[in-house]
């Protein structure tokens, strides 16, 4: 464990890792403050939580992209992330928490900077960030049409990343469970944001989630914070979070073998929640639109989605 600020950090951003270390690497510099626009390492602190593994990210690794980076590495029993996820919320140093279930989801340059702008202005806030997935297919899809990382590699050596972090939207589509777009209901978001209290008050991420990667957790735990009294939701509209391929079970493996654990998982999540539609809270759009992602926009407006 690396344990390194000097300073108390405003925002603590929570990141896991599971068998992804390129993945997350790419991950931790698009949180880095050489990416990020507007903000300095003092402001943030990022906690990378690494579940033991055959390929590991490493704190060597980690540690390089950033000051501000602090690591812990554990020795998990269960086939979840979800104590990783409580773990790591635990060892927040800000007044604010966000939760990146997914280590393998680059995000855009300015989240971190409206993150924070965000909880200044509205600290009970929930502030959450659009999930899309890199290639012209969300990746359920694309595996099984031969998508694998080489296909990605070429993409992003395609927009030059990690020059302009913004043309990730060029090469990506809306996550399934952010089909809805803008303006309409979706399941979850892989960068949720909450105050520690908050956190704390509804109790962080049901541990009772204990399937593979979690199972649904991540859409319970979506749900239960926007739904929560007295918390306004910001969606940072013209910032994303970009899903990468690492062979992750839900996404990223072949279509009978998810089709297996999708009904398992499924099964789970019936026996834990009563009411899974997704949440109803109406977004407050923060932020702006960049041009690579105006296209989103337009398939938000019209209401269709079309994979």
């Amino acid at each position: 464990m690396t344990d390194t600020l000097a300073t108390t950090p405003t925002l603590s951003l929570v990141v896991i890792v599971y068998k992804m270390a390129d993945q997350a690497e790419r991950t931790l510099r698009s949180l880095s403050v050489a990416y990020q626009q507007g903000v300095r390492e003092e402001d943030y602190e990022v906690i990378v939580v690494e579940n033991a593994s055959s390929w590991e990210l490493g704190e060597a690794r980690a540690c390089a992209t950033g000051g501000n980076v602090r690591y812990f590495r554990r020795e998990e029993t269960q086939r979840t992330p979800v104590h990783a996820v409580n773990f790591g919320a635990a060892q927040a140093r800000g007044s604010h928490v966000v939760i990146m279930i997914d280590g393998a989801r680059m995000v855009t340059p300015g989240v971190v900077r409206l993150a924070l702008d965000a909880f200044r202005i509205a600290p009970n806030a929930a502030v959450c960030v659009p999930g899309y997935h890199l290639g012209d297919k969300p990746q359920q899809v694309a595996v099984n049409e031969g998508y694998d990382e080489a296909a990605e590699a070429k993409l992003l050596d395609e927009i030059a990343w990690p020059s302009d972090g913004y043309r990730l939207f060029e090469i990506a589509v809306f996550a399934l469970s952010c089909a809805a777009g803008f303006f309409r209901p979706n399941h979850e978001s892989n960068f949720l944001g909450v105050s520690v209290a908050k956190w704390n008050a509804l109790g962080g991420m049901d541990a009772r989630y204990d399937d593979l990667g979690g199972g649904m957790a991540n859409l319970a735990l979506y749900k239960n914070v926007l739904e929560a009294p007295n918390t306004p939701y910001y969606l940072l509209f013209g910032e994303g979070s970009f899903h990468q391929f690492h062979g992750g079970i839900s996404t990223n493996a072949p279509r009978g073998e998810r089709e297996i654990v999708g009904r398992q998982i499924d099964e789970q999540d019936k026996a834990l929640r009563v009411d899974r539609t997704p949440p109803q809270a109406r977004p407050i759009l923060f932020g702006q639109l960049h041009p690579s992602a105006y296209r989103f926009m337009r398939q938000s407006l019209d209401g269709v989605y079309t994979p």
